[in-house]
Protein backbone atom coordinates (compact mmCIF):
# COMPACT_ATOMS: atom_id res chain seq x y z
CA UNK A 1 0.00 0.00 0.00
CA UNK A 2 2.34 2.39 1.26
CA UNK A 3 6.08 1.25 -0.12
CA UNK A 4 7.19 4.18 -1.06
CA UNK A 5 7.71 5.15 3.09
CA UNK A 6 10.14 2.29 3.48
CA UNK A 7 12.31 3.06 0.44
CA UNK A 8 15.04 4.95 1.14
CA UNK A 9 18.14 6.06 -0.40
CA UNK A 10 20.76 6.90 1.69
CA UNK A 11 23.59 7.85 -0.36
CA UNK A 12 20.94 10.48 -2.04
CA UNK A 13 20.07 11.28 1.23
CA UNK A 14 23.55 12.32 2.55
CA UNK A 15 24.22 14.69 -0.40
CA UNK A 16 20.90 16.14 -0.23
CA UNK A 17 21.85 17.36 3.57
CA UNK A 18 25.18 18.54 3.03
CA UNK A 19 25.65 21.82 2.53
CA UNK A 20 26.88 23.20 -0.88
CA UNK A 21 30.60 23.97 -0.27
CA UNK A 22 31.03 20.05 1.42
CA UNK A 23 29.63 18.27 -1.14
CA UNK A 24 32.59 17.00 -2.89
CA UNK A 25 33.16 12.93 -3.10
CA UNK A 26 35.64 12.90 -0.80
CA UNK A 27 32.86 14.18 1.79
CA UNK A 28 30.31 11.82 0.24
CA UNK A 29 32.24 8.51 1.03
CA UNK A 30 33.21 9.19 4.17
CA UNK A 31 29.89 9.88 5.26
CA UNK A 32 28.55 6.78 3.61
CA UNK A 33 31.46 4.92 5.83
CA UNK A 34 29.58 6.26 8.51
CA UNK A 35 26.27 5.39 7.85
CA UNK A 36 27.50 1.72 6.67
CA UNK A 37 25.97 0.02 10.44
CA UNK A 38 22.88 2.09 9.03
CA UNK A 39 22.29 0.52 5.59
CA UNK A 40 23.50 -2.50 7.24
CA UNK A 41 20.39 -2.31 9.70
CA UNK A 42 17.94 -0.91 6.77
CA UNK A 43 18.99 -3.90 4.55
CA UNK A 44 17.92 -6.35 7.63
CA UNK A 45 14.88 -4.71 8.04
CA UNK A 46 13.89 -4.39 4.22
CA UNK A 47 14.35 -8.10 3.98
CA UNK A 48 12.33 -8.99 7.03
CA UNK A 49 9.49 -6.44 5.88
CA UNK A 50 9.50 -8.86 2.49
CA UNK A 51 9.05 -12.30 4.34
CA UNK A 52 6.67 -10.67 7.01
CA UNK A 53 4.71 -9.87 4.22
CA UNK A 54 5.29 -12.93 2.24
CA UNK A 55 3.92 -14.60 5.40
CA UNK A 56 1.25 -12.63 5.33
CA UNK A 57 0.18 -13.10 2.07
CA UNK A 58 -0.07 -16.97 2.72
CA UNK A 59 -2.99 -18.37 4.09
CA UNK A 60 -4.06 -22.41 5.81
CA UNK A 61 -5.84 -22.60 2.32
CA UNK A 62 -4.65 -25.46 0.55
CA UNK A 63 -3.78 -23.55 -2.89
CA UNK A 64 -1.59 -21.17 -0.74
CA UNK A 65 0.11 -23.77 0.91
CA UNK A 66 0.81 -25.19 -2.36
CA UNK A 67 2.43 -22.40 -3.62
CA UNK A 68 4.50 -22.01 -0.34
CA UNK A 69 5.62 -25.80 -0.43
CA UNK A 70 6.05 -25.08 -4.27
CA UNK A 71 8.44 -21.96 -4.20
CA UNK A 72 10.93 -23.07 -1.42
CA UNK A 73 11.34 -26.61 -2.50
CA UNK A 74 10.18 -26.99 -6.58
CA UNK A 75 10.40 -23.69 -8.31
CA UNK A 76 10.16 -24.99 -11.39
CA UNK A 77 7.89 -27.73 -11.81
CA UNK A 78 6.39 -27.00 -8.72
CA UNK A 79 5.29 -30.69 -8.47
CA UNK A 80 4.58 -30.82 -4.48
CA UNK A 81 0.38 -30.93 -4.27
CA UNK A 82 -2.10 -31.24 -1.24
CA UNK A 83 -4.63 -33.87 -1.02
CA UNK A 84 -7.37 -34.70 1.40
CA UNK A 85 -6.79 -37.43 4.35
CA UNK A 86 -8.91 -40.47 4.48
CA UNK A 87 -11.00 -40.32 7.24
CA UNK A 88 -11.53 -43.98 9.10
CA UNK A 89 -14.14 -44.05 12.20
CA UNK A 90 -12.49 -46.34 14.86
CA UNK A 91 -14.58 -48.97 16.39
CA UNK A 92 -13.86 -48.60 20.04
CA UNK A 93 -14.39 -51.90 21.98
CA UNK A 94 -13.39 -52.72 25.14
CA UNK A 95 -10.91 -55.07 27.27
CA UNK A 96 -11.83 -57.86 29.01
CA UNK A 97 -11.14 -56.76 31.97
CA UNK A 98 -13.95 -54.20 31.72
CA UNK A 99 -16.64 -56.62 31.44
CA UNK A 100 -18.44 -54.51 28.85
CA UNK A 101 -20.10 -56.58 25.94
CA UNK A 102 -19.24 -56.23 22.36
CA UNK A 103 -22.08 -56.69 19.88
CA UNK A 104 -21.52 -57.90 16.60
CA UNK A 105 -24.66 -57.94 13.84
CA UNK A 106 -24.20 -60.67 11.00
CA UNK A 107 -26.41 -58.38 8.32
CA UNK A 108 -23.83 -55.09 8.63
CA UNK A 109 -20.44 -54.83 6.70
CA UNK A 110 -17.62 -56.12 7.98
CA UNK A 111 -16.00 -54.65 11.04
CA UNK A 112 -12.14 -53.75 11.04
CA UNK A 113 -10.34 -53.16 14.08
CA UNK A 114 -7.37 -51.10 14.09
CA UNK A 115 -4.43 -50.67 16.08
CA UNK A 116 -3.80 -46.79 17.54
CA UNK A 117 -0.60 -46.39 15.32
CA UNK A 118 -2.46 -47.63 12.44
CA UNK A 119 -4.91 -45.15 13.14
CA UNK A 120 -2.47 -42.18 13.36
CA UNK A 121 -1.92 -43.04 9.87
CA UNK A 122 -5.02 -43.22 8.43
CA UNK A 123 -6.96 -40.69 10.25
CA UNK A 124 -5.36 -37.63 8.72
CA UNK A 125 -6.90 -34.19 7.16
CA UNK A 126 -4.30 -34.05 4.44
CA UNK A 127 -1.25 -35.57 2.72
CA UNK A 128 1.20 -33.58 1.05
CA UNK A 129 2.43 -35.49 -1.68
CA UNK A 130 6.48 -35.00 -2.32
CA UNK A 131 7.83 -36.25 -5.53
CA UNK A 132 10.74 -38.85 -5.08
CA UNK A 133 12.89 -36.42 -7.94
CA UNK A 134 13.63 -33.45 -4.94
CA UNK A 135 15.60 -36.12 -2.74
CA UNK A 136 15.30 -34.19 0.48
CA UNK A 137 17.30 -34.57 2.90
CA UNK A 138 17.04 -35.08 6.40
CA UNK A 139 17.11 -31.33 7.30
CA UNK A 140 14.81 -30.60 4.81
CA UNK A 141 12.37 -32.56 5.48
CA UNK A 142 12.51 -30.72 9.42
CA UNK A 143 11.80 -27.54 7.33
CA UNK A 144 9.72 -28.77 5.31
CA UNK A 145 7.25 -30.15 8.48
CA UNK A 146 8.15 -26.60 10.44
CA UNK A 147 7.02 -24.91 7.45
CA UNK A 148 3.80 -26.85 7.15
CA UNK A 149 2.97 -26.37 10.54
CA UNK A 150 3.23 -22.54 10.63
CA UNK A 151 0.83 -22.36 8.06
CA UNK A 152 -1.45 -25.07 8.75
CA UNK A 153 -4.71 -24.97 11.31
CA UNK A 154 -3.48 -26.11 15.11
CA UNK A 155 -6.46 -28.76 14.87
CA UNK A 156 -5.07 -30.55 11.31
CA UNK A 157 -3.12 -32.94 11.47
CA UNK A 158 -0.96 -34.12 7.82
CA UNK A 159 1.28 -37.09 6.97
CA UNK A 160 4.02 -37.15 4.14
CA UNK A 161 3.75 -39.22 1.24
CA UNK A 162 6.52 -39.79 -0.91
CA UNK A 163 5.65 -40.18 -4.54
Amino acid sequence: MFDSIFNIDLRRFIVLMLPLTKRRAQWVNWLMCLIKPSRDIYGDFVAYRDSTLYKLDHTPQVYSMENVLNDVYDRTSRRIHITDGQYVSAVRFYEPEETKPVHFYEEEPPVYFYEPEELENLDVDFVVVIPLALNLSEASIIRLRSLIDFYRLPDKTYTLRYE
